[in-house]
């Protein structure tokens, strides 16, 4: 996380007085705050998902893309309230042809034809 405030620059750093015994040190104080921002910054370099996962997408594209040249859509509805998840196979306008089962429905992804 950063902080929208940055430090002061290019003006002189004032000591600051602390408890009896202590330099209180401005320069060093800001110092040890920057290494520690530093410390806690993310790479963007290091994000995205792993090469796999990108793979996965790419042919998860390629499966909708073929049923979709062929006419239809699978509709996966995520389990709601306790419920199973449900497939609709749709047709190019969007209408529900049927509901095959789950299991169905991993065949026609996998390359089974829609019949």
């Amino acid at each position: 996380m950063s902080s929208p405030i940055l430090p002061i620059s290019d003006s002189p750093r004032p000591s600051v007085a602390g408890a009896p015994g202590e330099t209180g040190d401005v320069a060093a104080f800001m110092s040890e705050l920057t290494a520690g921002e530093r410390a806690l910054a993310i790479e963007a370099s290091r994000g995205g998902p792993p090469p796999e996962v990108l793979e996965s997408m790419a042919a998860a594209g390629r499966i909708h893309e073929e049923l979709r040249q062929s006419g239809y859509e699978l509709a996966f509805t995520g389990p709601i309230h306790g419920r199973p998840v449900e497939v609709e196979l749709r047709d190019g306008a969007g209408r529900t042809v049927r509901k095959p089962s789950l299991a169905e429905a991993l065949e026609i992804v996998a390359g089974k034809p829609v019949e």
